[in-house]
């Protein structure tokens, strides 16, 4: 059995065990930022459209100097990926909260800012301070970005790039709290920043690719990671609209480890790591993208899709602006939400560019499933369905009201039974481990750490709430969508009508 289907197996959450932590240590949590000193860089927080400026205190700037390839452009495209959005006052000290969200509030995702050549920016590697939104000089000239590269194995994309992004994982940020279930945490919290940052590419008038197949000592030894503590994840290349250059590949095959090591965080992302020579390519494509429709064999039932899906969605144009006001929902009311919002909320996660936002990046969406326990949607029968994402399409697997089900799943929470719908990413493990290797892993969890981005942005835009969940029995999940216990179920993500009070 592979390192990647241990580990998932061994960080199960169960009822029976789900108060075996052993408590947090207060004292030695870790900070949610990296400190950078001295003053090499560039100041980005003048160029944000925020009014007041939380930074300067000064007037925003105009929007008309942000798209394109300016200076402002890389400040909100930075900003609106990964920024902070707002500081809680808390005893003892402030929370940040930033533009992605982050389980527990750990954030351990951090970002590289590689410049070839960018108005405004001299070439080097800069490392991103948020408590500033500021680029603190790593290293200058152009050999990191030549490094990249290299470790992408010369990707024609990256290679073109004049911007580069490399998103890493700080490990025990969010270890402290999750243990080494923490992994999965990390991969989806840095899914939701890539997420963010494709939006805002779109909306800023570029054009953003990213890929999560490269030479993981290659990145590491460019950006002088020590990889016992943070682990390179992916690459954003950014550049100006037009067509994807090529060769271009966003997901490649690693080993799959056979041995009797004990399955760690550490352990599994070491095991994940690419060669320096470039693996073969596994293309299926179209194949994929057939048999994600045909996946499950439920009778066809209930296209959503309709006239409210047609054209851009109501928020496609304010993206930046539903950003800013994202924020996780923590009560739902139990009301009802209408059919065609719904519809409107999975497009925007599955189709955004059908609806205005552009075609979103992926490292290989067609190994994720999709299930949706419906609760309270109006005009939708309840009860749980797979979901044929490319019609947009309900297949019921069980009718029924799902709301106990949904609630015991989400750890008791009320979240999981308010809900007015309840999407679950799942995904065949042993088959994605054998085409891909236990990075598969990374993969699974990082797309669906993007879709569900998504869905959180298209609730907020359509006047909903939603809210990732990443804590849930994993066995009695699969039990209630009638999957096998050895399949994964990667991510939930919880829809309804926000409280109002």
């Amino acid at each position: 059995m592979s390192l990647a289907i241990r580990f998932h197996e061994a960080t199960k959450y169960a009822p029976d065990t789900i108060g075996s932590h052993p408590g947090l240590d207060w004292e030695r949590q870790p900070r949610a930022y990296k400190e950078y000193h001295g003053d090499s860089g560039v100041d980005l927080a003048p160029l944000l459209p925020l009014d007041p400026n939380p930074f300067t205190g000064g007037p925003p700037e105009p929007i008309a100097f942000a798209t394109g390839r300016s200076l402002a452009a890389i400040s909100r495209w930075i900003y609106f990926a990964y920024g902070v959005t707002a500081i809680v006052r808390q005893p003892g000290g402030s929370q940040m909260l930033r533009a992605a969200p982050s389980a527990g509030g750990l954030y351990p995702a951090e970002m590289y800012l590689v410049v070839r050549d960018w108005p405004g920016i001299e070439p080097g590697l800069y490392g991103y301070d948020p408590r500033r939104h500021r680029l603190a000089l790593l290293d200058d000239g152009p050999g990191v970005a030549s490094a990249l590269t290299q470790a992408a194995y010369g990707d024609a994309a990256v290679a073109a790039a004049p911007v580069l992004v490399v998103v890493t994982g700080v490990f025990e940020r969010s270890r402290w709290r999750y243990q080494e279930r923490a992994y999965r945490r990390i991969l989806l919290d840095s899914g939701h920043l890539i997420g963010n940052a494709g939006l805002a590419a779109h909306a800023l008038g570029l054009r953003m690719h990213a890929t999560a197949a490269f030479c993981d000592e290659g990145v590491e030894r460019a950006l002088r990671l020590d990889d016992a503590e943070e682990g390179a994840l992916a690459i954003l290349a950014l550049n100006l609209p037009g067509p994807l250059e090529r060769p271009s590949w966003t997901a490649l095959p690693s080993p799959a480890v056979e041995d009797a090591q004990e399955p760690s965080l550490a352990g599994l992302h070491r095991a994940s790591r690419l060669p320096a020579r470039r693996p073969h390519l596994v293309a299926r494509g179209e194949e994929d993208s057939i048999a994600l429709e045909t996946a499950h064999g439920w009778a066809a039932g209930d296209r959503l899709a309709g006239p409210g899906c047609a054209g851009p969605a109501p928020w496609s144009g304010e993206v930046l602006a539903t950003m800013l006001r994202r924020r996780s929902c923590r009560r739902f009311s139990g009301n009802a939400i209408p059919r065609d919002v719904l519809a409107r909320i999975l497009a925007a996660s599955y189709l955004p560019e059908r609806i205005g936002l552009g075609d979103q990046p992926g490292f290989d969406r067609t190994r994720l499933s999709t299930f949706i326990a419906v609760i309270a949607i109006d005009g939708v029968e309840p009860g749980v369905y797979y979901l044929a994402p490319h019609q947009l399409e309900l297949r019921a697997v069980r009718l029924g009201d799902p709301r106990e089900s949904a609630r015991f799943i989400a750890l008791g929470q009320d979240l999981g039974g308010d809900a007015a719908a309840v999407v679950f990413h799942t995904a065949d493990l042993a088959g994605c481990v054998r085409d891909l290797g236990d990075r598969a892993y990374r993969y699974l969890h990082l797309d669906a750490g993007q879709i569900g981005q998504r869905l959180n942005l298209a609730a907020v835009g359509e006047g909903a709430g939603a809210s990732g969940i990443g804590g849930f029995f994993d066995d009695h999940t699969a039990d209630l969508l009638g999957i096998p216990r050895d399949q994964a179920v990667v991510y939930i993500t919880v829809i309804g009508a926000p409280a109002t009070a």
